[in-house]
């Protein structure tokens, strides 16, 4: 099992590290338009970084809503994905949420990747919708 560092961001630095990988994943990889990647809504967001070995690696935004929270721009950058880091954030985006009372939770998955939200017990609902000229489905959970 890989050992990571999974936290809350609390400084300047690692909001850079979070805003450097969702640059690299889905600007520069999947061409993502700069401006709807940074959407304004960073700042009432949660965020969460993902180290291995002291270097960041992966990352996810977080909005809650009173008991629900919809969980955004998951990112692993690409050298380590397939490799059990998507699994970890994942996971620790379900717990942080259990310990603040939510109860439910929403995403926007990639339609390709939607399997591996099923894993951890999301549902899709509704039909596939294009979001920055990608598939995506949406996918909800009750924990």
């Amino acid at each position: 099992m890989i050992a990571v560092d999974i936290h809350v961001v609390t400084n300047k630095k690692e909001l850079n590290e979070v805003f450097s990988i969702r640059r690299a994943v889905f600007v520069d990889e999947q061409h993502v338009p700069e401006d709807l990647e940074f959407d304004g809504l960073d700042d009432d967001a949660v965020h969460v970084i993902m180290y291995y070995k002291k270097n960041p690696v992966g990352c996810a935004r977080l909005r809650i809503f009173d008991a629900a929270a919809k969980l955004e721009r998951i990112a692993v950058l690409k050298d380590y994905r397939g490799k059990g880091f998507g699994k970890h954030i994942t996971a620790y985006l379900i717990a942080y949420c259990k310990t603040k009372k939510i109860h439910e939770l929403t995403l926007h998955s990639q339609t390709y990747i939607s399997g591996f939200y099923e894993k951890f017990g999301f549902s899709p609902k509704g039909d596939m919708f294009l979001e920055a000229g990608l598939e995506h489905i949406e996918m909800r959970m009750t924990i």
